[in-house]
């Protein structure tokens, strides 16, 4: 098999998972979102109560920040693959 062949497969693949992972990654965001908002506007999450809020805002910027994390890592893969299979 031609080795131009083989470098394009394995950026073909490398492609795909980090589109996977970046759709991924949205999905899970904007899932814990809505969650969020459901949770508030159901009066299970007290707006007044500093203990929850606090809570709720720890877990969400752990949650979004790894999600964020993984979408503009796998961005950053996907805008380089493209200029790397025009140079082969």
């Amino acid at each position: 098999m031609n080795e131009e062949i083989k470098k394009k497969n394995v950026l073909d693949l490398q492609f795909q998972k980090y589109l996977i992972i970046a759709s991924t990654s949205v999905i899970v965001a904007f899932t814990y979102i809505i969650g969020v908002v459901i949770a508030i506007f159901s009066n299970q999450i007290k707006l007044n109560d500093f203990v929850s809020m606090s809570a709720v805002f720890i877990i969400s910027v752990g949650v979004l920040g790894v999600c964020f994390v993984f979408l503009f890592n796998a961005i950053f893969h996907l805008k380089r693959i493209p200029n790397v299979l025009k140079n082969i």
